[in-house]
């Protein structure tokens, strides 16, 4: 799990990445960064160092390219963290086998797993990955770098923020602050006290836009009512779509989950704000 999985490239990557200002901006709008995770060498995130055939910078942009796709996420999932899967159970959780067939094609290229028979298990190189949550923190913060053009990190620490001021993932777009906690398990698994905890985050941090990302396609109806008892007064979360995808309500809060795609649910927040949020007025 040591430097050696990181290339060349990758540092130069992470130098550049630091001339962003990122910790300026903080900074002028009176934050104190502690520590954020490393953008492009973060060990808990997965990067795709045992493809060979393909140089440093096209196996990071392949590997944020396959991540994005919901069903690519759910089978890597499923792999990395059962024992064993069959081609049977993958298959339930796909819309047809030719997806099944294509994503499992790139699982193996790319030497994420491996397969015995019908049986398809993580490989051994990646043991030291238990979550999927900061990979997803990862690409959700790559996403405002590389799709907005934007300062953005994930695993941010700040002074001042509730638990230890720890965000998963904090942007500036048109220097508009905005802050995603994403919940990479089942929605179900969701605690409440995880609920209170990012209503506490996005009240200390306060800012103009805090999203809870669930990475599911399934309702989140249930987490979004939890959320309005926990929540002391104000608008209540509502859908913002027919798909009930997207609630906002309380003036900064956004809840959204992964339908159709984890890029195309964070633009639909920013364009709900752009287009009728940002011109409304509130009062504390």
């Amino acid at each position: 799990m040591g430097a050696e999985r990181f290339s060349a490239a990758d540092m130069a990557r992470e130098r550049l990445a630091r001339q962003d200002q990122f910790e300026i901006m903080l900074r002028r709008q009176g934050w104190h960064l502690i520590r954020h995770k490393p953008v492009y060498t973060d060990p808990r995130v997965i990067r795709l160092y045992l493809n060979q055939e393909l140089e440093p910078d096209e196996r990071a942009r392949r590997f944020y390219e396959s991540f994005g796709d919901n069903t690519f996420r759910k089978l890597l999932r499923h792999i990395f963290f059962h024992k064993s899967s069959s081609y049977a159970d993958l298959k339930r959780m796909c819309a047809g086998e030719q997806k099944l067939e294509q994503n499992l094609a790139r699982l193996l290229e790319d030497h994420l797993i491996m397969h015995d028979g019908m049986l398809y298990h993580k490989s051994p190189a990646y043991k030291h990955i238990d979550n999927l949550g900061p990979t997803l923190e990862w690409y959700i913060a790559e996403w405002f770098r590389d799709w907005l053009q934007v300062p953005a990190r994930h695993g941010v620490a700040l002074k001042g923020v509730a638990d230890g001021g720890d965000l998963d993932v904090v942007a500036f777009v048109d220097s508009i602050r905005v802050m995603v906690e994403s919940k990479s398990g089942s929605p179900n698994q969701i605690t409440e006290n995880e609920l209170r905890l990012f209503l506490q985050r996005a009240a200390d941090f306060n800012p103009e836009i805090a999203v809870l990302l669930i990475d599911t396609e399934s309702n989140i109806d249930r987490q979004v009512e939890i959320l309005n008892k926990l929540r002391a007064g104000g608008d209540p979360l509502t859908p913002q779509d027919n798909h009930h995808s997207l609630f906002w309500g309380a003036r900064h809060i956004y809840v959204i989950n992964a339908h159709p795609g984890l890029g195309d649910a964070l633009s639909a927040v920013l364009r709900l704000y752009y287009s009728r949020i940002r011109h409304m007025s509130f009062f504390q």
